[in-house]
């Protein structure tokens, strides 16, 4: 918690620094920058859903799973929504507070330019996260139904998925700073409705409902494949994680 507290701080340092050299934003002010930095941070499990599926797989208890009265699936998402608890109490509400009493905070001057709209975009980030950690959940899944084919070189396709969440859904850097229009492709993508959709709509710069049905549409098409996938690879995972 400690590293990723001070990987925050640098950032935040940055664009702060580059925001007084005149540098492009993108289209962002530097309290919308901020904000969204911040909120990437704190957030940061659940813009990047990673379940126990994989990692019961390398150790051989996936099979464990399968003796318990709940449905698999459930059994995972219900894991990892009660790993967050951690992170949220040790690292996200603390680095509200250090940062609001350091001054890094920029949620205040953010909120009061926010004006009236505020708490009606307020909602419709609430309905926007729910939807990136559904879509999360079921790019896991199918990340899970897929790594048994790799067998021993699995935790390196670990590794790797988590790389290319992190870099193109939005969440360290905004696609708005993306140049020749990269950002507007990335966008469209999977991965941009992991983490870009929800910060951008708390910010105040994305189009809400384009980016909520763009996330409904990546939430069916990524959930049926889950599905399929893992009722086809269940026999497997079963024989070699168990």
């Amino acid at each position: 918690y400690l590293l990723k507290s001070a990987c925050l701080f640098i950032l935040l340092m940055l664009w702060r620094a580059l925001a007084q050299q005149g540098a492009d934003l993108g289209g962002l002010s530097l309290d919308q920058l901020l904000t969204y930095t911040l909120l990437a941070a704190i957030f940061g499990e659940q813009l990047n859903v990673l379940t126990p599926a994989t990692t019961a797989f390398w150790e051989g208890a996936i099979i464990s799973r399968y003796m318990r009265p709940l449905p698999v699936l459930a059994q995972l998402m219900a894991e990892t929504v009660g790993s967050w608890l951690p992170g949220l109490l040790l690292y996200s509400v603390p680095t509200l507070i250090i940062a609001a009493s350091a001054g890094l905070n920029p949620g205040i001057a953010f909120l009061a330019n926010a004006g009236t709209g505020f708490p009606a975009r307020g909602l419709l980030f609430l309905i926007s996260l729910l939807l990136a950690m559904a879509l999360g959940f079921a790019m896991d899944f199918i990340f899970a139904s897929l790594v048994i084919y790799v067998k021993n070189a699995s935790y390196q396709a670990y590794q790797i998925r988590r790389a290319i969440v992190s870099l193109f859904s939005g969440a360290l850097i905004p696609f708005t700073l993306l140049p020749w229009g990269m950002g507007r492709v990335f966008e469209l993508l999977p991965f941009g409705s992991t983490a870009s959709a929800p910060l951008l709509i708390f910010v105040g710069t994305g189009n809400p409902a384009r980016l909520i049905c763009l996330q409904i549409i990546w939430n069916l098409i990524f959930w049926a494949a889950a599905l399929i996938l893992f009722r086809r690879s269940e026999e497997r995972l079963v024989s070699y994680g168990g």
